[in-house]
């Protein structure tokens, strides 16, 4: 088994990928073109252009919460860990096990 790393940089990846999930839905493309009021060819390309960075934002996030979650559910269980990583998530000092 891999030692366990500082839990502060294991919740930051995993709050940083939780915010990248969160603004990858944001309606910025809805925005973007109710403020610069282009053409219907022109909204249609900058929905495309801002969608597809949208997703390629939220997979990034996926990838970096969810492999340090892959870390946290290796070490304390598939079974227990989303109440570790909520824990780690809300104070990374805590420790992984409530018992201790």
């Amino acid at each position: 088994m891999e030692p366990i790393e500082n839990p502060r940089a294991r919740a930051l990846r995993i709050r940083f990928g939780v915010c990248l999930v969160v603004a990858s839905w944001l309606p910025i493309a809805q925005v973007t073109i109710w403020l610069t009021a282009p053409s219907s060819g022109q909204a249609e390309r900058i929905r495309a252009v801002i969608w597809g960075i949208q997703v390629v934002v939220g997979l990034i996030g996926v990838a970096v919460a969810g492999s340090q979650t892959i870390q946290v559910a290796k070490s304390v269980g598939w079974r227990r860990s989303p109440g570790a990583v909520w824990r780690l998530i809300r104070s990374p000092n805590a420790p992984a096990d409530p018992a201790l």
